[in-house]
């Protein structure tokens, strides 16, 4: 993709309306050092959540690129509201289904829904039977079929259900694992899995990626989840298995990956989580 359209892509992101975005926070266009890292680190942040904390007028073709390794970090970051967000919901007297809707409706506060809108896409592609360039053009198409529906239903309903199912000493942690494994993931998928067509949020994250920021994400993960306890780091490791092999299907089915199969494999990842700790916790 081209210098000036990875500019108009990444402005998107800035033009959008979130949650504390009248900070506006100025940082160098280009700099060295510490402040380098600052702009990666809130790239990722302005990318993956609705918060909205600086302003730039430039966009470089690499500051995607760049701000993967703190994919877990910024996971962190949203198990921590969505931990708050139990809290209030636990304090309010909600419990079960209910408490499920209101982290369902806190996630899209805090988050949004991007990993919604690409899992919606690949459902549309993947499910329709058709042949793997079909299904690629499938996806890029911005209407809405059937089979997104159905799948964006279900997964709201397994969401709901899963996160209302368990007891408040272990909701707030489990939150933070789910969102720092998932978000971890998505750094393999991005540097380890082959892109399925040229161009597009895929290869806006791959291109310029080192092998050293994988090496990054997973000491951050790492570290955060050894802060959780050994319950959690195990329910991660058990959480990638299937992951990853989820993440293979599709590669095999559109022959690589796409920034829509990014949404669809976090989202998947979250059930996931979800359900084996329902499994391995056994609350």
């Amino acid at each position: 993709m081209a210098e000036e359209d990875l500019k108009t892509k990444g402005t998107e992101v800035e033009a959008e309306t979130g949650f504390w975005n009248r900070l506006n926070i100025r940082l160098p266009e280009r700099s060295s050092g510490p402040f380098r890292y600052l702009r990666d680190f809130f790239t990722c942040l302005e990318f993956l959540t609705r918060i909205r904390m600086t302003k730039r007028e430039v966009w470089f073709p690499d500051d995607f690129a760049r701000s993967v390794p703190y994919f877990p970090l910024v996971g962190g970051i949203m198990g921590a509201l969505m931990w708050g967000a139990a809290h209030v919901g636990m304090t309010a007297g909600f419990s079960g289904n209910v408490l499920g809707v209101f982290l369902v409706l806190a996630e899209l506060f805090f988050i949004g829904t991007l990993m919604y809108d690409g899992f919606m896409d690949t459902a549309d592609g993947v499910f329709s039977g058709r042949t793997r360039e079909r299904k690629l053009e499938i996806m890029q198409d911005s209407h809405v079929g059937a089979n997104a529906v159905i799948g964006a239903i279900i997964l709201i309903l397994a969401k709901v259900t899963l996160l209302g199912s368990f007891a408040p000493a272990v909701l707030g942690p489990l939150l933070v694992t789910m969102y720092v494994v998932t978000r971890t993931l998505m750094v393999i998928y991005i540097l380890k899995f082959p892109n399925a067509r040229p161009g597009g949020l895929g290869e806006m994250f791959k291109t310029g990626g080192k092998p050293v920021y994988l090496l990054l994400a997973l000491i951050f993960c790492v570290a955060l989840l050894s802060w959780l306890g050994p319950v959690f780091c195990k329910l991660a490791l058990f959480s990638c298995l299937p992951c990853i092999a989820i993440a293979f299907y599709l590669k095999w089915g559109l022959g690589g990956l796409t920034g829509d199969t990014f949404g669809f494999l976090t989202e998947c990842g979250n059930v996931v989580v979800l359900f084996l700790a329902s499994c391995l916790l056994r609350l």
